[in-house]
C-alpha cells in the first residue's frame, strides 16, 4: 500500500515538472481527474509592423445632384426613344424635363412626354435606384406607379451635370431700358450665359459688372436656336427661346410650359444679342 502511494506522488511530481517546462497549467480538484492546459504559441508581430497605419480607401459614391439627376433622366429617355431628340427640336411637340422636388432622401424629375403624359422619376440620390409613375389627364385619376425601374447612375455622363456642347455665346441685352445715376440710358440688364447660370449685370467702362445670377435648369439646342429654362428670384420659372423670325433674339416667357407661352410672353424681358 505504501509503495502504491509513493509511486502515485512521484507521478504527479513528474507531470508538474513537465508542465512548468512547457508553460502549462494543471487544473482539477482533489476529487477530479487532473488536466493539463498548454498555451498556444502566439506569433509575435515585429515592431516595424506595429506602427504601420491601416489606410482604408473611401469607396462610397457621392450623392447624385439635381443637375445630374436631370441629365441622367434625359439620357434615359433618349436611349428609350431614339426619335425623341428630333421630336424635342420640332415645334410640333411639347417636351420638357424639370426637377419638381429635391430632398435629402429623394429627387423627383418630371418628364412631359410628347403624348401629353406626365412621367415622374423618383430617384434615391444615394443608391441611384429609380422608380417611375405616370399620369395622363382624362385617362388616369392620379399618378400611377409603373413596372419600370432602373438605376439612374447607369445614365450619368461620367459625372457631368450639363451638356457642355451647348453654350450661348456673347453678351445680350434686355429690350426694357433704364437710366443710370449719371443720366445715361441703357438696357435694364446686360446678360451673359454660362452652362449653369444666367448672369445679369450692367456695363461700366465697357466691362460687364455682375448684378445677380439665376440658375439654369435646362439648356438645349432647338431647330432654330436655343431654349433655356431657368429659375429666378421668388422661385419664378421662366424660359428664353430663340425667336422664329430672328436668331439674335431670345424671347422671354414667364413659364416652363409651352402651352402657356402665348399668355406668358414678356417683350420687355426678351433679349437681343449685341453685335460687334
Amino acid at each position: 500500500m505504501k509503495k502504491t502511494l509513493i509511486l502515485l506522488l512521484l507521478t504527479v511530481l513528474c507531470v508538474t515538472g513537465c508542465a512548468k517546462n512547457n508553460d502549462a497549467d494543471i487544473t482539477g480538484g482533489s476529487n477530479d481527474q487532473a488536466s493539463v492546459y498548454v498555451e498556444p504559441e502566439i506569433e509575435k508581430i515585429p515592431e516595424s509592423e506595429k506602427n504601420k497605419e491601416t489606410v482604408k480607401e473611401d469607396t462610397s459614391d457621392k450623392n447624385i445632384t439635381e443637375d445630374q439627376a436631370l441629365l441622367a433622366i434625359k439620357n434615359y429617355c433618349y436611349e428609350s426613344n431614339r426619335d425623341l431628340k428630333d421630336m424635342e427640336k420640332s415645334d410640333d411637340y411639347t417636351i420638357y424635363w424639370e426637377v419638381v422636388s429635391s430632398e435629402e432622401s429623394q429627387i423627383v424629375v418630371l418628364f412631359r412626354s410628347y403624348t401629353g403624359a406626365l412621367v415622374r422619376y423618383y430617384i434615391d440620390p444615394v443608391s441611384g435606384d429609380t422608380y417611375v409613375t405616370e399620369f395622363v389627364a382624362g385617362i388616369t385619376d392620379e399618378e400611377e406607379r409603373t413596372d419600370e425601374s432602373f438605376n439612374v447612375r447607369d445614365y450619368l455622363n461620367d459625372g457631368e451635370a450639363k451638356d457642355s456642347s451647348v453654350s450661348i455665346e456673347g453678351t445680350w441685352q434686355t429690350a426694357s431700358m433704364g437710366y443710370e445715376s449719371d443720366g445715361d440710358i441703357q438696357p435694364e440688364y446686360y446678360v451673359q450665359f454660362t452652362d449653369k447660370e444666367i448672369n445679369y449685370g450692367h456695363m461700366k467702362e465697357s466691362e460687364f459688372v455682375l448684378d445677380h445670377a439665376d440658375k439654369i435648369s435646362l439648356i438645349e439646342e432647338t431647330s432654330n436656336g436655343y431654349r433655356v429654362k431657368a429659375e429666378g428670384q421668388n422661385n419664378v420659372k421662366y424660359t428664353y427661346q430663340t425667336s422664329e423670325s430672328d436668331k439674335d433674339v431670345l424671347e422671354y416667357f414667364e413659364t416652363w410650359d409651352e402651352n402657356e407661352f402665348p399668355d406668358m410672353y414678356r417683350g420687355g424681358a426678351s433679349l437681343s444679342k449685341q453685335l460687334n
